[in-house]
């Protein structure tokens, strides 16, 4: 869906302050990034003292959580994109009831979600081990944590509009204290003290449970002292064209964040069926693999404000100069973090408990594959959540995750293990299947330029057909342009 008047398709160049404007946008995201990456790593690392199976247990329960977590992602996703976009065009009014119907809907979702998870605790904890010990553990973990669902997607959809309308460091405030409440929980919780029992696995569920709580207490507390505009702005939900807009885009995100979530899950069940040894480490490397991914999740989300506000105002060639400016970014910082993790993976592999003889065999290649994987994950991320997605080209997004993850990086991974009988390590290896064919496949539809797309709402007829000429001329002249330096 897409309008605007005065469209500005001859700008080529990047906006003025462009690395300033990414820095304020990226760096407080990356932040808070790590330290949600660094209290999923603090959980494991914690409840590891307890066992091996208390350490699997806390990897699968997550995961399940990690599910849920992504329907709120695909939600929000979309409302950070009609966010950015109507904040570009100036339409706070609309941001605000964009917001609006991203948090009703989610709660709507997640409250269903929430009750399958947690009622069906035992039963979901056995698809994944065999181990009775680890089912008990996991099923412990999804009760004490159960209100934490939508008590996350309120945070992260209030947190998508702030960013999209160019606040970064409010999120980042909070949840750094949040966070820190978090990890002093975890503390008196799993280990006990000050009169409470050491409460293991269950603890740090319910750490996370009560700082969730506190974060929403806090964030609508600033937000009512600062008359916030996501509070003073007039919603506006009578207004079925914004809830077919946002519903376009939050369907195929939401179905896509849940195959990918399922699909993470898929390989965890493998490497579950593998061994309880094999789940162990495989489930201490998944927080610190996102802790690594940090920055460039920072990227991706400035990446996506600016070429979203780009966008709204149909400034198509200035956005696809933004668009190879953070491809190059991300392909200097893949390079530059992957070789410099494999410099010092030794003491990585001791920080992260895995220099146990039981563990390192496993965990000593494994950093080194993951490492090595980084620079192309991270070209995935900035090209489909960065810019591709940015201009609404989700249905293509949704097709390409589909075919790339379970056609064929889910189905190589069980032939690997369960059919040709290979070492865990080549198994993990086998991973990069999926994000080599997501290269190929995405970078070829960033190439085309179908997703430079206004999506704000279409005012008139004439709107609609002046937009989609100017699209289209760009986009011809475009391709004529890599013809000619072809």
């Amino acid at each position: 869906m897409t309008t605007k008047t005065q469209p500005k398709t001859t700008d080529n160049t990047l906006p003025d302050h462009m690395l300033s404007r990414v820095v304020k946008l990226a760096f407080p995201v990356a932040i808070q990034s790590a330290l949600v990456a660094i209290l999923a790593l603090a959980d494991v690392l914690m409840v590891s003292d307890f066992g091996k199976e208390a350490t699997a247990a806390v990897g699968i329960a997550s995961k399940w959580h990690f599910v849920a977590i992504m329907i709120m992602a695909g939600l929000s996703s979309a409302n950070g994109t009609l966010v950015a976009q109507y904040w570009g065009k100036g339409d706070r009014a609309s941001a605000k009831t964009v917001t609006s119907l991203a948090i009703q809907f989610g709660l709507k979702v997640l409250i269903p979600v929430t009750l399958i998870i947690t009622l069906g605790s035992q039963f979901i904890m056995m698809l994944q081990t065999s181990d009775e010990q680890v089912i008990h553990l996991g099923a412990t973990y999804l009760w004490y944590g159960f209100p934490v669902l939508m008590l996350t997607h309120v945070v992260i959809a209030i947190e998508s509009s702030m960013r999209s309308s160019g606040d970064a460091v409010t999120p980042l405030l909070i949840g750094a204290i949040t966070i820190f409440i978090n990890i002093a929980l975890n503390f008196w919780l799993i280990k006990g003290g000050f009169g409470v029992p050491a409460m293991g696995v269950a603890g740090a569920a319910l750490a996370t449970t009560i700082s969730r709580l506190l974060q929403v207490l806090m964030i609508l507390g600033v937000m009512k002292l600062r008359n916030h505009w996501l509070l003073s702005t007039q919603a506006s939900m009578e207004r079925p064209s914004l809830w077919l807009a946002y519903k376009r885009l939050a369907f195929p995100l939401t179905v896509n964040a849940v195959l990918w979530a399922m699909g993470t899950m898929a390989y965890q069940m493998i490497f579950g069926h593998m061994g309880t040894t094999e789940l162990a480490v495989f489930s201490m490397l998944g927080p610190f693999e996102s802790l690594c991914y940090s920055v460039f999740f920072g990227l991706s989300v400035a990446c996506s404000v600016l070429m979203g506000q780009s966008l709204g105002r149909d400034e198509f060639g200035q956005a696809k100069e933004m668009a190879k400016f953070f491809i190059r970014m991300v392909l200097l910082f893949g390079v530059t973090v992957g070789g410099g993790m494999l410099l010092i993976r030794e003491p990585i592999l001791e920080w992260l408990n895995l220099t146990q003889p039981e563990l390192y065999p496993l965990a000593q290649p494994a950093i080194i594959i993951l490492c090595s994987a980084i620079v192309i994950r991270m070209t995935n991320m900035i090209v489909i959540n960065g810019i591709l997605r940015a201009g609404g080209d989700n249905h293509f997004c949704l097709r390409m995750d589909f075919i790339a993850m379970w056609v064929i990086g889910i189905p190589v991974c069980t032939l690997a293990a369960f059919v040709i009988g290979l070492e865990f390590k080549y198994v993990y290896a086998m991973m990069l299947v999926e994000e080599v064919v997501k290269l190929t496949l995405c970078f070829r539809r960033y190439l085309q330029g179908e997703w430079m797309n206004n999506l704000t709402i279409i005012t008139n007829e004439n709107d609609v057909k002046n937009t989609a000429k100017k699209r289209s001329k760009f986009r011809i002249i475009s391709r004529l342009k890599r013809r000619v330096n072809a």
